[in-house]
């Protein structure tokens, strides 16, 4: 990526991962703003790998009134353990079974100021440049584009409601607690108060606003379905929903247990993901039920929380199913570590069995344009 980079501008190690790989940062351009823009907060959301390059040759012909200083990656040692997908096709069977993201306490996107070496590296970037504009690009797994803006600018808000991306707007309500819609699509990010009841620390925008720095989050869909964009009332009442979607939830923290004492490798990426996964879910599914919205949901809304609650179910099986194959990997076929895993393998394809989607993938050109519009909007506005 550093040298892919390097034919745009300067380009500087910013930090280093904790497994000692760098992490650049390329500045582009010479406005008098600053434009702070990162991919890969989270490494099972690589399009920001692919937005990055583009925005760096977009802008490298006109800034835009803006210094653009660009991060490739902030989590290459995440990325390392999700590659094998990324190449495509984009299956999502395939996706699961080489997935991994790192626990709450890990993700760079969650751990500021100084959680771990590639946040600290984040920070000081934007202690550094107090940038004016921010842009921290993400994927979702299935359903429509969606925005989180650091403040309400109806007028941004709209532009980008009606960007013509290609690809369905998200017309249901946001994955994290606490936010506010300000058009559909379109939501104020929630405070550190309201957000810390499902996640665990400061995010890159509560830091940044110490700055007064406008942030933008892009959430762009890897798979597609028609019922993330239907707006006709479903029949069930959004509490119940919510409620029920916290039941889902909480099958993650009635899953077999891992059978660790007789594991060859006591600490790894994922038995560390695994550990976090039962309390992650509580947290959610109790962050879910405190939440009571009146009326009745939306196919959408009905849609967007169910496939929540199926994602993060099968991301729970399938990180125990690469941690036991790794221990049969290395040679473990102990009777406890082959029955957890023929466990795990029926659960995974009892809950596969449960998608009921249509899904369908999503062109990556498609969503690299859906991030690089999103972004040179926020500029302009």
């Amino acid at each position: 990526m550093a040298a892919q980079l390097a034919r745009y501008g300067d380009v500087r190690e910013v930090g280093t991962s904790r497994l000692g790989e760098p992490i650049t940062m390329v500045s582009v351009g010479n406005g008098p703003r600053n434009a702070l823009v990162f991919a890969g907060p989270h490494p099972n959301e690589p399009i920001g790998f692919l937005t990055v390059p583009r925005l760096a040759e977009v802008v490298r012909d006109n800034d835009f009134g803006y210094t653009w200083h660009l991060i490739g990656c902030v989590d290459p040692d995440g990325a390392r353990l999700n590659e094998s997908w990324y190449a495509g096709p984009l299956d999502r069977e395939r996706y699961l079974r080489g997935f991994y993201r790192p626990p709450a306490h890990e993700q760079v996107e969650w751990t500021f100021p100084d959680g771990l070496p590639e946040t600290r590296a984040l920070s000081s970037v934007i202690d550094e440049i107090r940038p004016d504009l921010l842009c921290s690009l993400h994927n979702a797994e299935l359903g429509g584009v969606f925005y989180y803006l650091s403040e309400d600018r109806p007028g941004l808000a709209d532009t980008l409601a009606n960007l013509p991306t290609g690809i369905p707007l998200h017309t249901g309500e946001a994955e994290l607690p606490g936010t506010r819609r300000i058009r559909p699509g379109v939501f104020l990010f929630p405070s550190l108060e309201a957000v810390n009841t499902a996640m665990p620390g400061m995010s890159s925008v509560h830091y940044a606003s110490r700055y007064g720095t406008f942030s933008l989050v892009i959430e762009v869909p890897m798979w597609s379905d028609e019922r993330s964009t239907d707006t006709s009332g479903c029949g069930e009442q959004r509490a119940d929903v919510l409620a029920r979607v916290a039941r889902m939830i909480e099958d993650i923290e009635r899953m077999p247990d891992l059978p660790i004492a007789e594991f060859v490798v006591q600490d790894s990426p994922f038995l560390r993901a695994y550990a976090d996964l039962r309390p992650g879910a509580a947290r959610f599914a109790s962050a879910l039920r405190a939440h009571r919205p009146q009326g009745e949901a939306t196919v959408a809304e009905r849609f967007g929380h169910q496939e929540t609650a199926h994602m993060l179910r099968l991301r729970a099986c399938t990180t125990a199913l690469r941690i036991l194959d790794g221990e049969l990997g290395v040679g473990n076929h102990r009777a406890a570590v082959r029955s957890a895993r023929k466990a795990y393998a029926e659960l995974f394809e009892s809950w596969m069995a449960e998608e009921g989607s249509v899904a369908q993938p999503i062109q990556p050109d498609l969503l690299v344009n859906a991030q690089l519009g999103a972004i040179l909007s926020a500029a302009k506005s």
